[in-house]
């Protein structure tokens, strides 16, 4: 192994110490198999903090020199008016988020980072652009979907009956909807389910903080029972979709711009605020709802809902949601209908 290989490593997940001194590497979206192809090549599992950072130690001087060039492209970044942001071209706001968050993390350095970078990081998110041919290219292939959909009986018919079902009928909803976005779009998906109990377990959040309706994490795509539950007759199908997005989102035939966008760890930044921001306050959901990913994944979602209730004359009913679930779902349709209106623009 070389400093690169290190360094790479340190790339491509979010360091932190469990509650035993235990060293945690949490791979980004896309970095997956080369994370824990490292870990195994290098025996890290079960390895403490201090032993990680001796492992470590022999390339701190070529690590330090790397951090220092990027705290300096920072502070110049950072100097930037927030006008002066909105101007810069959408590979220089790709590079920007790169190097916030194309980085090997702590809990407490992301916190850091878009505590005192607030301002900047919403100019920046808020003033991104995906290409017009971009929407026009994932706007036909969705076509396909909503025409399989809409002539499928089972999923329109559990959709009319959506408030009847019982949650193993609408969890079979989602499979089948799992099978057609398999066909259309050659792929497979793996989907399984999980309790607010669960989610909050394995995330270390309190009893209060929010618990998404579905994630997608390493190619697979999770989904809320408790929302299912409560959800409205198009969860089965739309949320499916947009998680379904969020796995395409890091596969190798998007465009390669595109794809950095995607790439680059900026989703990290909703996870800080799902943990750290007060989900009664006014400015949860802020982030999330600027997120590139999620801006891709909700334009697509509504795209899907209209043209199904178009072909169906089905009408969406109404969820049962949280104050917050309900806070954040506006903000990011809201957000996505101004970002792809503003894309399209000439």
């Amino acid at each position: 192994m070389n400093n690169e290989d290190l360094f790479d490593f340190i790339l491509s997940c979010i360091i932190d110490v469990d509650q035993n001194g235990y060293a945690k590497f949490e791979a980004l979206v896309g970095k997956e198999d080369s994370v824990k192809n490292f870990i195994a090549t290098n025996h890290l599992e079960n390895i403490k903090m201090p032993e990680f950072m001796g492992f470590a130690e022999k390339y701190e001087a070529s690590i330090q020199h790397k951090d220092k060039l990027r705290e300096k492209k920072i502070k110049i970044f950072m100097s930037k008016s927030p006008e002066d942001i909105i101007q810069l071209s959408l590979e220089e706001k790709i590079e920007a988020l790169e190097m916030f968050f194309g980085y090997g993390l702590t809990a407490n350095e992301l916190t850091d980072i878009c505590s005192k970078n607030k301002d900047q990081l919403r100019a920046l998110l808020y003033s991104i652009k995906l290409p017009k041919e971009f929407w026009e290219k994932e706007e036909k292939q969705a076509d396909r979907f909503v025409a399989l959909v809409a002539n499928n009986k089972k999923i329109t018919d559990n959709m009319r009956n959506w408030k009847d079902l019982s949650l193993d009928d609408k969890k079979a909803t989602i499979q089948e909807t799992a099978k057609i976005i398999n066909y259309a779009y050659h792929t497979s998906l793996d989907i399984s389910f999980f309790t607010p109990e669960e989610y909050r377990k394995q995330h270390n959040l309190d009893d209060n903080c929010h618990v998404p309706g579905a994630i997608h994490r390493g190619g697979k795509l999770f989904f809320n029972t408790e929302r299912l539950e409560n959800g409205d007759n198009y969860m089965g199908v739309s949320v499916v979709f947009h998680e379904f997005i969020h796995k395409r989102q890091h596969q190798d035939n998007i465009d390669p711009l595109i794809r950095r966008l995607f790439d680059c760890g900026i989703f990290h930044a909703g996870r800080h605020e799902e943990k750290y921001v007060d989900k009664n306050s006014k400015e949860f959901g802020d982030i999330y709802s600027l997120l590139p990913v999620e801006i891709h994944a909700y334009t697509m979602q509504k795209y899907v809902e209209d043209n199904i209730a178009d072909k169906t004359g089905i009408e969406k009913t109404q969820a049962k949601e949280t104050e917050d679930a309900r806070q954040v779902h506006n903000k990011a349709f809201a957000m996505a209908n101004i970002t792809k209106s503003r894309s399209m623009e000439k």
